[in-house]
């Protein structure tokens, strides 16, 4: 069963050309090139996540079971399929398209055009568009992710991270050092406590031996975060000078992906 064209214009228009993602802003589509993600609320093939056995061919590729994502939070959303349920996520899909647009613009059409020349295509298919010599890649029939290069013929690069592991997104990893460094912002007129001091309180509790911390699985990140939150930057100088003031430790994760404090 393939996607609808029909379909995916709606799903593009009631986006709004934004991850569905509370309080994410990142763009689906950049100036015509294809950076988001579709992504099935209940997975099309058996081990996927939130996979429903129940749900017919057409149901699992209807409007009602997808939405778009960023590469970030459809990473987050399919490692923790628990916490992000169908109907956790079925509830933000209604959220975030109660704002979008009914009217379905040319070049919307266009768009939606692209990724139902990628959907048609088998796993692991390349569809070029016209003009700009887009590449679509997909990648897998359960997540779906779509990578776009302006060549063609330029292979990706390669992570030297697992591709689940939050070295291999950006956003992950700079998160992550972003903390990293007030924590040793934080420390730094403290003796001892330099930053390989600080890293080893890391790979002693996440058991990481001669690997680093970006080796660490996205199902892990909260729990990194939250490690380095409550165990470094707190117990710091600093740290307890804000908790004592009342002022704010850090940025959020939303709040350090776009600029705010």
């Amino acid at each position: 069963m393939s996607i609808k064209l029909t379909t995916i214009k709606r799903l593009f228009a009631a986006s709004s050309n934004q991850c569905a993602f509370p309080k994410c802003t990142a763009p689906i589509i950049v100036d015509g090139i294809v950076v988001g993600e579709m992504c099935h609320i209940k997975a099309r093939r058996k081990n996927g996540p939130r996979y429903d056995a129940t749900l017919s061919a057409a149901d699992k590729d209807g409007y009602d079971n997808l939405l778009l994502l960023c590469e970030t939070c459809h990473k987050l959303i399919d490692a923790n399929p628990e916490r992000y349920s169908s109907e956790v996520l079925t509830k933000l899909k209604h959220q975030h398209e109660e704002s979008g647009i009914c009217e379905i613009t040319p070049q919307q059409a266009h768009d939606a055009q692209l990724l139902l020349q990628a959907f048609t295509k088998q796993s692991r298919t390349s569809a070029k568009a016209t003009g700009q010599g887009v590449a679509i890649a997909i990648n897998g029939d359960v997540k779906a992710p779509i990578t776009v290069n302006q060549a063609a013929s330029r292979k990706p690069p390669t992570s030297k991270y697992p591709k689940n592991a939050i070295g291999a997104d950006a956003n992950m990893a700079g998160y992550v050092d972003y903390l990293f460094g007030l924590g040793i912002d934080y420390w730094k007129n403290t003796p001892n406590m330099t930053a390989g001091r600080l890293g080893k309180k890391i790979k002693t509790k996440f058991r990481l031996k001669t690997r680093t911390r970006n080796h660490i699985s996205v199902e892990r990140f909260q729990e990194l975060v939250n490690f380095i939150i409550n165990d470094i930057l707190k117990p710091s100088p600093v740290g307890k000078r804000h908790l004592r003031e009342g002022t704010k430790l850090c940025r959020t994760f939303s709040e350090w992906r776009y600029g705010s404090m």
